[in-house]
């Protein structure tokens, strides 16, 4: 659902229907369906910034967590 959300905000952001904010609400507040859409459209925008400027990230986000980066409070590549 979360996915789907994501990649709704990410592709068609004007066309999300109201079954799916439906199906959002079953699970969370109004406010953290505000906060994930913030951090899918933040998500967004930090990879087309990169991709413009033709920036590559140094460390898999994959890799990152799980060797506990996050944990840390350092972001990939730092």
């Amino acid at each position: 659902m979360v996915v789907d959300y994501a990649i709704a905000v990410t592709n068609t952001p004007g066309r999300i229907r109201d079954a799916m904010f439906d199906r959002l609400r079953a699970h969370f507040t109004q406010a953290q369906i505000v906060e994930l859409t913030l951090r899918i459209a933040l998500c967004g925008f930090f990879n087309r910034f990169n991709d413009a400027l033709q920036v590559a990230g140094t460390v898999p986000a994959e890799a990152w967590a799980r060797t506990g980066g996050g944990a840390r409070g350092a972001a990939p590549g730092q």
